[in-house]
């Protein structure tokens, strides 16, 4: 099996996605996959699209100060303390636009009753 290397961004700055996400201290070039179910899955759409922030985005914040957050340093008290702010923050992004979300971010419809 081979591998390929991506090549570095043509543009200057971190990204995820098509939007800029300064909230994510450097580029992330190792991809970690994880299922979820559909609704799940429109459950994340919906709070990245209230959170101005690609799905990648919003999931790599959360698991790094998560994972961060897991033994008992003064590093990782920062840590849940930065993971309770990133609550804070969706909680008042769904708040703002979480309607608007539920009928923008629609789930996917099949082609199964044509």
């Amino acid at each position: 099996m081979t591998t390929v290397k991506s090549p570095p961004p043509s543009e200057p700055g971190v990204k995820t996605g098509r939007r800029e996400n300064p909230a994510i201290d450097g580029p992330r070039d190792n991809t970690v996959c994880f299922m979820l179910s559909d609704g799940e899955k429109l459950a994340v759409d919906r709070l990245a699209f209230c959170m101005h922030i690609t799905r990648s985005g919003l999931l790599a914040r959360i698991v790094a100060d998560f994972v961060g957050a897991a033994d008992r340093s003064k590093a990782s008290r920062e840590a849940e303390q930065r993971l309770l702010a990133h609550l804070a923050e969706c909680r008042e992004a769904v708040k703002k636009r979480g309607e608007f979300a539920a009928k923008v971010v629609v789930p996917p419809t099949t082609d199964a009753g044509k």
